[in-house]
């Protein structure tokens, strides 16, 4: 199984955002926090297993749960980091609400990343934003 690069599981990770009707992360909220963690321990559960799994598929989630990881005061600085980097075309720039990270991505758009992407990382994506919006 090929890797899933941390670009693409960041884009597919919007796209699912949208399609499931939300289009903003609001980092100062607690039921983001509480989400964003959730999907730090999902992908986590997954880069623990051990046995015949695919090592660079593995590799590749280890890289993407160690962007979900909360720095020891709670942020999610490099998730931001890496959201705050598709501004050009995913998310509104500038931003007067810094800490709303607006996503601006037209749903047909979204539906045509999700359609291009391999089973892999839409599953891994589509999952990881299902723990995300659990929280509330």
């Amino acid at each position: 199984m090929a890797r899933i690069t941390l670009d693409g599981f960041i884009e597919a990770f919007a796209a699912y955002l949208i399609k499931r009707g939300r289009n903003m992360v609001r980092l100062n909220d607690p039921d983001v926090r509480d989400g964003l963690y959730r999907v730090y321990l999902f992908l986590d559960g997954f880069a623990g297993v051990d046995g015949a799994a695919d090592k660079d598929l593995r590799r590749s989630i280890v890289n993407i749960r160690n962007v979900f990881r909360p720095s020891p005061i709670g942020s999610f600085d490099r998730f931001e980091t890496l959201l705050r980097a598709k501004q050009v075309y995913l998310t509104d720039h500038p931003n007067p609400y810094y800490q709303d990270i607006v996503i601006k991505l037209p749903a047909e758009m979204a539906d045509r990343i999700v359609a291009g992407l391999d089973d892999a990382t839409s599953d891994l994506a589509r999952d990881s934003v299902d723990r995300y919006l659990a929280a509330g």
